[in-house]
């Protein structure tokens, strides 16, 4: 089944519109749902042209297509566990929260938290995403705990910040403190990013660019072979018992 929800012109606002109701099984049911823009609640089809082809029986057979001016929605696929969501513009802040299971696959940018807190599945970003992307809320310390995360364009500040699990792959360059406090997972970044896995306590994380700033507290250990790649390996930060690995193409400390 494939379930298409065009924005219309006239559902513009500058009030983000919260649709954690758009999410693939919850289409088996028909397209009566819920979308809020601040504290009014709206009908799926006051916002969306909707249209639904053929159908289905399982929540993996169930794809949703948003078009249109689509990056003021939030929280698209919150707690997705299951099928597809193809967005072929932009998307707002919380795509992905919680999710577990399916792909989200983003043709534009994504705002800030895009997979926030997430367990399971896949999510692809063709743009650039912002801040917080595969991380946990401001004053939590719950990140990503399993799946996979894709962008190819840039991130922002605080990528995979508290990541327990999964794997975050980012092909152009980071902002600051990409995988601070990660616990478990892989985190690769193809580009330049700044102070890159502070006080780490496991995992992975692999710059394939320059770790501007980098953090005095790693012990350099000696370079790897990585897929044709010369990488330098440090232990992760001592000022946190030096528990994961920091493999950097090459990196910089801070004048």
């Amino acid at each position: 089944m494939k379930v298409t929800l065009a924005m219309k012109p006239g559902a513009r606002s500058f009030i983000p519109i919260e649709a954690e109701s758009i999410v693939p099984k919850n289409f088996l049911g028909g397209t009566d749902l819920p979308v809020w823009r601040g504290n009014r609640e709206l009908r799926l089809d006051e916002v969306f042209s909707v249209s639904v082809e053929g159908d289905a029986d399982r929540t993996e057979d169930v794809e949703v297509v948003l078009s249109g001016e689509t990056f003021r929605l939030k929280r698209v696929g919150e707690y997705m566990d299951g099928g597809r969501i193809t967005i072929l513009g932009g998307i707002g802040m919380h795509c992905g929260n919680f999710m577990s299971g399916g792909t989200i696959e983003v043709h534009g940018n994504a705002d800030g938290w895009l997979g926030r807190e997430m367990a399971g599945g896949t999510i692809i970003c063709r743009g650039d995403a912002a801040d917080y992307c595969a991380a946990g809320y401001r004053g939590g310390r719950e990140g990503m705990k399993g799946g996979t995360v894709e962008v190819f364009g840039r991130v922002g500040d605080f990528l995979a910040e508290n990541i327990a699990g999964g794997t975050v792959t980012v092909h152009g360059d980071a902002g600051d403190m990409p995988g601070a406090e990660m616990r478990g997972g892989t985190l690769v970044i193809h580009g330049d990013c700044r102070r890159p896995a502070a006080n780490m306590k496991g995992g992975s994380c692999s710059v394939y660019g320059t770790a501007q700033a980098m953090l005095p507290t790693f012990r350099k250990i000696g370079t790897v072979q990585h897929e044709g790649r010369t990488l330098i390996r440090f232990a992760g930060d001592i000022a946190n018992r030096g528990k994961g690995n920091l493999f950097v193409k090459g990196y910089e400390y801070l004048d």
